[in-house]
Formats: C-alpha cells, structure tokens, sequence
C-alpha cells in the first residue's frame, strides 16, 4: 500500500521503521540512526552492506521475520465476557471475568487495578482484586506499559527515583541505581537529559529501569520490544533473563513476537479476544505445530 501510494500519487514518503526487509524493499534512499547517531546513507544496497548497520540491525535474525502482526487465530472463543485464568509459579493468580472484549494489554492494566474487574485475582496468596492501583504496587507489582510511558518532562534520573517513590531504604535506591546502570549503561550517559528527548531504545530502557527500581516482585512487560531494532530487542530480553534468574524477579510479558517471548519464558499462554486459548511449558508450546504455523512463522 505505501509502494502504492507512492507510485500512483506521487507522494513523497518519510518513513521511521525498524522492520529492514521492508524498509529495503520499498526505499529509494535509506538513512540509518542508532541512538540518535547517523550511522549510515544511500541506496538500500549500499545501506545493507554498512558494517554498522549490520551490528546495529541485522545480526542474527536480520528483520525480525519471526514477528506475525496478525497471528491466526487457534479456536473460536465463545461470544460473551472475555473471561482469564492463569498462574505464574511465584504466587501470582489471576481468574476472572471482565466485560470489555480485550486481551493482553487489559490483562495486564487489571492485574494493577487499572480496569474495573470480577471474579478473583490474587498475589502472594493475598487478593488483589478491587484494591487501588498505588496499593498493588507497594505489594511489589510494577507496570512497564506499552509504549514505555515514561514522565517525557522529567529528567532520566527523575524518571528512575520516581520507580522507587514507595522504598524507604534510600541508601539501597542509591546501590540500587548503579546496578540499573550496569544493566543499562546508557542511561548513566543520559542522566540529566529529559526523558521525551531520549531515542525510542533508550525510553524502554528507562521504563523497564524505571520498574526495576521498585525491587519488583513481579514485572508486568506490554510489549517491550514495540518499534526497537531485532538487536537492542535482543539484548533487551538477554536482560530481562538475567533480571528473572539472578535476581528472582518473576516476569509476565506481554508480546507478539512469539520467537522471543517462548525462548525467555517458562510458560506461555496463547491469548486471543481475553481468553486462554492454550497453555502450557514454553518448550512444548514451541513444538506445537499449529503454534509454529500461526506465530513462529515456519
């Protein structure tokens, strides 16, 4: 559609996209960012032969294909309330009902109170269900919402204190800001930059930075890897992995691309229209062969 609009009404086209197979096969003239710094200019041709460009975007799985914007549906739900239950292995568990005909996203605001409910949520065996948001949180729950939301007005050092508003222990918050650091070392750099200035990587850095800065108990991710490069992507999820192992976070995430999210996880849960449609170990998922037709992409 774009090659299109292009060719049949002579629109000039300015497009931002980290998908490079389809930035390469549509583009007269490429120019490649990373962080803010052009790495690269000109033809496709000559953009995909840039040694950056391909340490920037294009090592390992170089556009992403595993990604399906539009996975196919496994059942039919039945018409009606979108109705959820799930359990994650460290006292998180989430069976109700809720009236809007949503799925992932609304899991994930319901579960911090953000979204009218019914039925039962629990945590560390406590209910949850019905309590205010702030007080989910002081639980030990933090929200990484889609498209980072992060405060664009404050500053990247405003943005972290602010993830750990709720701690008393301001000597750990200091520690603990050198530890995000060594995570993120990128925003050490940025510290004093406003965070709406930031590139879109660095922004999900700090929102993600921002959570861990609560000493979470449970990370909810919604889509973090949304309009990153397949690199920064990777290293993002290398983190998280590091984040659920040696720190004993436990993480439910949120996210299309199937490939990422079922290497990472222990348990995956296939959600279409607000309801289970199928469960079970991340590794027997990954060999489901409806699975890898619909979201794996092979």
């Amino acid at each position: 559609m774009i090659r299109d609009i292009r060719d049949r009404l002579g629109v000039t086209i300015l497009l931002v996209e980290h998908h490079m197979s389809l930035v390469m096969s549509i583009s007269d003239l490429v120019v490649a960012l990373d962080f803010g710094r052009k790495i690269a200019e000109g033809t496709p041709d000559e953009v995909r032969a840039c040694p950056e460009v391909v340490q920037a975007y294009l090592e390992g799985h170089a556009d992403g294909a595993a990604r399906s914007e539009r996975p196919a549906r496994l059942v039919r739900p039945d018409p009606g309330a979108a109705r959820l239950g799930l359990r994650a292995r460290r006292g998180l568990d989430h069976r109700g009902t809720r009236r809007e005909r949503r799925g992932k996203t609304t899991t994930l605001r319901a579960l911090c109170g953000m979204v009218k409910t019914e039925g039962e949520m629990r945590f560390g065996g406590a209910r949850i269900g019905g309590r205010l948001t702030e007080d989910i949180v002081r639980l030990g729950i933090a929200h990484v919402p889609e498209r980072r939301g992060t405060f664009v007005n404050l500053t990247t050092e405003e943005n972290l204190r602010l993830g750990a508003y709720t701690r008393k222990d301001r000597a750990a918050v200091e520690s603990d800001l050198e530890r995000i650091f060594g995570y993120f070392p990128r925003l050490k750099e940025r510290l004093r930059q406003q965070a709406g200035t930031l590139s879109g990587g660095e922004q999900q850095m700090l929102a993600v930075s921002r959570a861990l800065m609560l000493r979470p108990k449970l990370l909810l991710l919604d889509e973090p890897s949304f309009g990153l490069a397949p690199l920064l992507v990777r290293e993002l999820f290398e983190i998280m992995r590091t984040v659920n192992q040696r720190e004993r976070v436990s993480i439910l995430l949120v996210e299309q691309n199937a490939a990422l999210a079922l290497d990472l996880a222990d348990r995956a849960y296939l959600i279409e229209t607000g309801r289970v449609v199928l469960s079970g170990a991340a590794d027997e998922i990954k060999r489901d062969d409806a699975v890898r037709r619909s979201y794996l992409g092979y």
